[in-house]
């Protein structure tokens, strides 16, 4: 008898329909548990830095730390900040150095002790535009944040925050991208006077300062799954569920920063008061 050769060509394809299958049906599990582990490691440093701004509480008689520099005469209030804020130049008197050296980022460096706590390895890195030059020729190592910060908690004190369990301190306000070598808050104050105090007030009217303002994310906000991480002013840290319409076209503005999505998760527009407030962010939040 014949010994048999090897496969016929219809073995052949039936093995590599099977194994199609397969993948088919492993792929996204391996995708899953992939992206859980992301999230995970993402939900681990927001633990982090939200206890290191507990710490730096502690030490600044429970005032939040500032959300941008003031050079120049002017607060930089829609301005990327330098993280660290030594990378961009050598001179420590430069306007680069003074205003990134106070802001949020790099003020919570005793507590954080290293900046790779501020990634999350969900998303890509993303330069800034404008910037090229100093990536071109770094004076150390940079950054890569993923986080950005509540900033009308600018200077804001702890004991007049209404629902600390509830108001987002920070979160992963950029989408799904990670900042190279700067960072910056979201929302902000738009603190575009010296000679007015730079903190957030309710809203008044129409004449009442500062007045608030929100960077849409060029992209989708389902970092991880349908959602992002959020870390809270009482140092608490989880996940949320970001898009979820309860009335026909709308989401919960009690729990989602934004009003409207498109159907890859990329935010159309915020809730904001009548001063442009993001509602979610307000310390005077009721609970």
């Amino acid at each position: 008898m014949r010994a048999r050769g090897g496969f016929t060509l219809i073995e052949l394809l039936v093995v590599i329909a099977i194994i199609a299958v397969l993948a088919a049906i492993l792929f996204p599990v391996f995708a899953q548990a992939r992206d859980k582990a992301r999230q995970t490691v993402c939900l681990q440093n927001t633990s982090q830095i939200a206890k290191a701004f507990m710490l730096y509480l502690n030490d600044h008689d429970e005032q939040f730390p500032l959300a941008f520099g003031f050079v120049e005469g002017r607060w930089w209030f829609q301005y990327y900040h330098a993280t660290p804020h030594y990378w961009v130049d050598d001179d420590p008197e430069s306007s680069w150095q003074i205003m990134s050296r106070v802001q949020w980022s790099n003020a919570l460096q005793p507590y954080v002790k290293s900046y790779a706590v501020y990634t999350c390895p969900a998303g890509p890195p993303k330069r800034v535009r404008g910037a090229e030059a100093f990536y071109a020729v770094p004076r150390a190592p940079y950054a890569s944040v993923s986080y950005t910060y509540n900033g009308l908690l600018h200077t804001y004190p702890l004991a007049q925050v209404r629902a600390p369990a509830q108001l987002p301190l920070f979160w992963e306000g950029l989408g799904k991208v990670r900042l190279e070598g700067f960072s910056f808050s979201n929302p902000a104050l738009r603190c575009s006077r010296a000679d007015q105090p730079c903190r957030y007030a309710p809203c008044s009217g129409q004449q009442h300062y500062p007045r608030g303002m929100m960077f849409l994310p060029e992209g989708t906000m389902w970092i991880h799954a349908q959602g992002a991480v959020f870390a809270f002013a009482d140092g608490s840290a989880k996940w949320r569920r970001l898009g979820a319409q309860i009335c026909p076209a709308t989401t919960d503005p009690a729990t989602d920063p934004f009003m409207l999505y498109n159907d890859d998760g990329t935010p159309i527009a915020f809730w904001a008061d009548p001063c442009n407030f993001a509602r979610l962010f307000r310390p005077d939040a009721e609970p």
